[in-house]
């Protein structure tokens, strides 16, 4: 009985989507994805974005991996598609916060970001997305 529990709970657990999303502008959201991915948490998070901006009409998403704990090719290989899939509905992707090991991961692996424009951090995709959109943040 313990055992089939446990499977009802992985598999609960591998269908949520690691990620939280809020709105920055009415053009723009943020997507923090965090912990370990897998490729069936990454079709989740692909859908969602993808949907999000198409009921939202986003143009700039920014995809924040500073809270991820790994991720393998397969994963790597979701990004880049992800990437793609929004640019071409129209949406620019700005790609921020990826750690060292992650990036030594995927450059091993031979895995390419082509279609994400990225900066270091949250701060830098931030200011990235109000150029694209026409903000402009101004000190009080």
């Amino acid at each position: 009985m313990n055992s089939e529990k446990m499977a009802i709970s992985r598999k609960q657990i591998s269908t949520e989507a690691p990620m939280v999303t809020n709105e920055v502008t009415e053009q723009c959201i943020y997507t923090g994805l965090f912990g370990s991915l897998d490729s069936s948490r990454m079709n989740t998070v692909v859908s969602k974005i993808t949907q999000l901006c198409e009921k939202r009409e986003i143009s700039v998403v920014i995809i924040d991996l500073g809270n991820v704990d790994a991720l393998d090719t397969a994963v790597a290989g979701h990004l880049s598609h992800l990437g793609s899939i929004l640019k071409l509905v129209g949406v620019a992707p700005i790609l921020c916060g990826l750690k060292s090991e992650l990036a030594k991961t995927m450059v091993l692996a031979g895995v390419t970001l082509k279609d994400l424009f990225i900066v270091r951090n949250f701060k830098e995709a931030l200011k990235e997305s109000f150029r694209m959109t026409g903000y402009e943040l101004v000190k009080k």
